[in-house]
């Protein structure tokens, strides 16, 4: 490294694999980095300035940052809660463990959980989530205390209040009200963005689903959780539809930005429905391996995505157990691209006022992964590097919009001992009203 790197806006990172898993591939390549923005790309040599200073990755991979497309950041302190109850049947998860954990969260809770779990994110080269919030004796409010938290990670985020009838009537309309007020808020906002948050059918009633209809402009998208387990199956089919799909979309609340999650259990008529509407499907499969739910019919998904659930911020340890709990070696390298690379850069657009990915004038958002290769990389390869060499993801380095938030295992711009200390104080307290229940 030579200048005096982090001082500048204005920097040079290379000499290591430049790739964006969509035709860029330069093997000793380089970013110059300006005022945020990618300036220039191309081999280190013809990019590095004598006035710039220059951050040597010694053969690292250099990649647009990851996009987590379904998260529970409110979640991150949940190691080592115990449930209150049985847990072998989905309900019984939902019930003794998660349903009793978001009821006990407050506002240190709500603040230190998420910005420790944006932290964790930026750790594995995460620069964008996409989090699904539930606090159900903390509505209103909730989502701007998560967003302070994301703002003062860095990351960027899109988020949303899980709305059900839970907690009765009123809570409900008070949910509703937290997902409109904060997208409005923030319709034309490069790091934050609201959807409209829904649990699954199972927990919403056909009045409610009529009330969000009638409430929630067209152009708001939902981020719902659809046809994780046989139950949400099941319950829709007493209603008298033929799916989850099917019951949403018969309120009209889906369309091409709706963010469908899991989809693991649907019906011919839902994957009709995905055919028509092409919503995005969010895979999450070390979450659905966890809760013994199955495993999605991946080929009849049309352009999925993946996300965390919840389970951790690293999503390249994600995508490794798509592949294993899927086709293994033989599950289609174009599709696992189209997921890491291809598509998430298009569909972050839709939700921020951004435009990212390694083209001159996009937002540096970059993830060099903590792996240096031994053997030779080229872009029919890069995948086979990063699944089986980096393995998990754990970065180098993670910048957003340029400013290097994550650097050998340290982030720059936090007291990490005192956030822990404070952290752990409200992890604390939050499993102690866990346990009094």
């Amino acid at each position: 490294m030579t200048g005096k790197f982090g001082d500048s806006p204005d920097y040079v990172i290379g000499r290591g694999v430049v790739a964006d898993g969509s035709g860029l591939f330069i093997e000793d390549g380089a970013l110059l980095v300006s005022d945020g923005k990618v300036a220039e790309i191309g081999p280190w040599e013809t990019v590095r300035k004598d006035d710039v200073p220059f951050y040597d990755v010694e053969g690292r991979l250099i990649l647009p940052g990851f996009v987590n497309f379904h998260h529970h950041l409110y979640s991150f302190f949940a190691p080592g809660i115990s449930p209150s109850g049985p847990t072998e049947t989905f309900p019984e998860i939902l019930e003794n463990l998660w349903w009793r954990l978001d009821r006990v969260i407050d506002e240190e809770s709500l603040y230190y959980s998420v910005l420790m779990g944006a932290l964790d994110s930026l750790s594995f080269g995460v620069t964008s989530v996409f989090d699904h919030h539930a606090s159900m004796n903390l509505d209103r409010g909730s989502l701007d205390i998560a967003a302070e938290a994301v703002c003062q990670a860095g990351i960027r985020a899109v988020l949303c209040l899980e709305t059900s009838d839970r907690q009765g009537k009123e809570a409900m309309k008070r949910q509703v009200a937290e997902n409109l007020s904060f997208w409005e808020k923030h319709r034309s906002d490069p790091f934050l963005g609201g959807m409209f948050g829904l649990h699954a059918n199972l927990t919403l009633s056909e009045e409610t689903l009529s009330f969000i209809s009638e409430e929630k402009p067209p152009e708001m998208a939902v981020h719902v959780h659809c046809g994780e387990a046989p139950e949400d199956l099941a319950f829709c089919r007493e209603q008298g539809y033929e799916g989850p799909v099917d019951r949403l979309n018969s309120f009209g609340l889906l369309d091409g930005d709706s963010f469908l999650i899991h989809c693991v259990h649907l019906s011919e008529k839902d994957y009709s429905l995905l055919g028509e509407i092409r919503p995005v499907v969010v895979l999450n499969p070390e979450s659905n391996a966890n809760n013994r739910v199955g495993k999605p019919d991946r080929d009849r998904l049309p352009g999925h995505l993946l996300g965390t659930d919840g389970m951790s911020g690293d999503l390249v340890a994600a995508l490794r157990s798509y592949l294993l709990l899927g086709a293994g070696g033989g599950e289609p390298y174009s599709r696992m691209a189209d997921m890491m690379f291809r598509y998430p850069q298009k569909v972050l657009q839709r939700y921020l006022q951004v435009r990212t990915g390694f083209r001159p004038g996009a937002a540096a958002d970059i993830a060099v992964l903590d792996y240096i290769p031994l053997s030779p990389v080229s872009e029919a390869n890069l995948l086979g590097h990063i699944l089986f060499g980096a393995k998990g993801g754990k970065a180098h380095l993670t910048a957003v919009n340029g400013k290097i938030l994550w650097r050998k295992g340290e982030f720059p711009g936090h007291d990490m001992n005192s956030l822990r200390f404070r952290a752990k104080r409200a992890a604390s307290a939050q499993s102690l009203r866990f346990r009094n229940l």
